[in-house]
């Protein structure tokens, strides 16, 4: 399994990717004189082409207050009512991210790691964040939810009646879904739609300065975007924070090991390795982008 706590380094990722490409092409030579790359290495250059980037966390940075709530009908818990009087201010977020493959490029893996942090010294607590593993059969129904924050500032989310119907007794969730007209809480996303099939989830985050999540599908490339709420709170003080942002997909490396096996056992020891060591080595080739932001906190 991948170590998420483990970044890629995404310069040494294109420089590999580029040597890889260099030895491919090295071996299957041109197939025609307008220099047509082999299967290989166009293969290897749709990763190089692949963008994978940040949107902008500003976007939907928003201060939540005692009034936010009320004006929807929700009567905040009392502990959270206090602490927004008298020590934090809270706020929701939205990060969301994009996947641009080039050609045929497949990915099994995205990863996304956000640090939260202040020149104050006063860090953020992460309150909540969504997707959690929990929320995985409602994602995977490919349904549109509206996606809110309750009354204890988790996530609730509003399904259609029928897809409420079948979501209603599963454990984990049957106390965080309710129909979109019964749905009690301020709406953070409408309509928010997961379209990625099978995946496996894995998130964390609550109660520290940073999250995480990992989100596994055989063909992730389907989700062009991906959105990742969070609710965070800081000491009342506090003007600005902090964030740094990772993320990254890795490739799926039987598909990129199938479209070179023909010149595959001419490559040199390093990339045979590589190979052999398939998806344990794919965050070596990772797509992906780092960012750092400041946000300055509404008042």
């Amino acid at each position: 399994m991948t170590d998420i706590t483990t970044l890629p380094n995404l310069q040494d990722s294109d420089l590999l990717l580029t040597e890889l490409f260099e030895e491919v092409q090295k071996w299957e030579g041109t197939l025609s004189s307008r220099g047509e790359l082999g299967r290989g290495a166009a293969a290897v250059q749709s990763l190089m082409e692949t963008k994978v980037s940040f949107g902008n966390p500003n976007d939907k940075l928003i201060l939540l207050t005692e009034k936010t709530f009320k004006e929807v009908g929700v009567e905040l818990n009392s502990i959270y009512r206090q602490q927004m009087r008298d020590t934090y201010d809270f706020y929701y977020m939205t990060v969301t991210v994009d996947l641009r493959p080039k050609a045929s490029a497949k990915f099994w893996c995205l990863f996304c790691k956000l640090e939260f942090s202040s020149r104050a010294g006063n860090e953020p607590i992460i309150q909540t964040i969504f997707p959690e593993s929990k929320w995985r059969p409602v994602m995977k129904l490919g349904v549109g939810i509206n996606l809110g924050v309750n009354e204890n500032l988790e996530f609730s989310a509003g399904l259609d009646t029928s897809t409420f119907a079948e979501l209603a007794n599963i454990p984990d969730i049957k106390a965080s879904v309710s129909t979109k007209n019964e749905l009690k809480a301020f709406i953070a996303i409408p309509d928010y739609t997961y379209k990625g099939g099978f995946f496996e989830l894995f998130a964390q985050g609550p109660g520290s300065s940073e999250c995480f999540w990992r989100i596994e599908a055989p063909d992730i490339q389907q989700m062009p975007t991906v959105k990742f709420a969070i609710v965070f709170k800081v000491p009342k003080q506090c003007k600005s924070i902090n964030l740094d942002g990772t993320v990254w997909a890795e490739a799926n490396m039987d598909w990129l090991f199938a479209d070179m096996h023909d010149v595959a056992s001419e490559f040199k020891e390093k990339f045979k390795n590589l190979f052999k060591r398939k998806n344990e080595a794919a965050k070596e080739l990772s797509r992906g982008d780092k960012k750092e932001w400041t946000l300055n906190l509404p008042k």
